[in-house]
C-alpha cells in the first residue's frame, strides 16, 4: 500500500474517476465479485457436466435420470475424471467408478 499526500491523493482519485465515466466503467464490490466468481464456477462446471453426459449418450446411448442426477451433482474435479475415464472405458460403469 502506498500513501500519498493529500494534494496528490485527491489528484488519484479525479483521475480514477474521470477514467471511469470516459470508459463507462462500473465499480464492482468484493461481494459481487465473489457473486460473479461463484457464478463462473458454477456456469463452468454445468458446463462440464453437459459435455459429460454429450460423451456418454454418443458413446453407450442415452443415459438414465439416475446417472444424470448424479452426473448433475458431482464436483468439478470428479467430472473432469469421469470425462478422462471415457476415452478409455468399455462401459458407463467403468466411467462412473
Amino acid at each position: 500500500m502506498l500513501a500519498l499526500p493529500d494534494a496528490l491523493e485527491e489528484d488519484y482519485h479525479r483521475c480514477i474517476q474521470a477514467l471511469e465515466e470516459a470508459e463507462h466503467m462500473q465499480y464492482v464490490t468484493t461481494a459481487e465479485r465473489i457473486g460473479i466468481q461463484k457464478g463462473h464456477k458454477e456456469g463452468r462446471q454445468e458446463g462440464e457436466a453437459a459435455m459429460l453426459l454429450r460423451q456418454i449418450t454418443r458413446k453407450f446411448g442415452p443415459p438414465t435420470e439416475a446417472v444424470r442426477e448424479r452426473i448433475a451433482r458431482a464436483d468439478s474435479e470428479t467430472l473432469l475424471e469421469w470425462s478422462d475415464r471415457i476415452l478409455t472405458a468399455q462401459t458407463l460403469d467403468e466411467v462412473l467408478h
